[in-house]
């Protein structure tokens, strides 16, 4: 019986730790646009709960004259907005960055984003994202 009570003990003696640090779950997400008049996934429809931290773009040297438009569904209701490289700043190599555009986006049933360029001229457009679940 005591090595039962042993082993009961030490499993929940690892678990506890564990369940006291439960936080937020960190997510990354990556897309690259690069094709005319086209609209990629950069975070696919997320059903819960959560918070858009924030986004980055990296425009190509010679993206001036495209655009992306960052399509944003949340809790079913959508929005947007246009990353324009010629406001941007130019790393040591010469590509334009937004660098991290803090969003700070509450979410509670969905969340899905999308870049587009219709109509924004075509570069290799890369984007990213950081957002948190429960």
């Amino acid at each position: 019986m005591k090595m039962k009570q042993l082993g009961l003990a030490l499993i929940l003696s690892a678990l506890v730790p564990a369940m006291a640090h439960a936080g937020p779950i960190p997510r990354y997400s990556a897309a690259t646009i690069f094709t005319s008049n086209s609209t990629v996934t950069l975070i696919s429809t997320y059903s819960g709960s959560g918070h858009l931290n924030g986004i980055k773009c990296i425009f190509p040297s010679n993206a001036l004259g495209a655009s992306v438009k960052l399509l944003f569904t949340i809790d079913s209701q959508s929005s947007n907005f246009i990353i324009d490289p010629t406001n941007l700043e130019q790393d040591s190599i010469g590509q334009f960055t937004s660098g991290w555009l803090p969003f700070n986006l509450s979410f509670s049933s969905s969340l899905q984003v999308q870049l587009n360029n219709t109509s924004l001229g075509t570069a290799n457009i890369n984007c990213w994202a950081t957002w948190d679940t429960p």
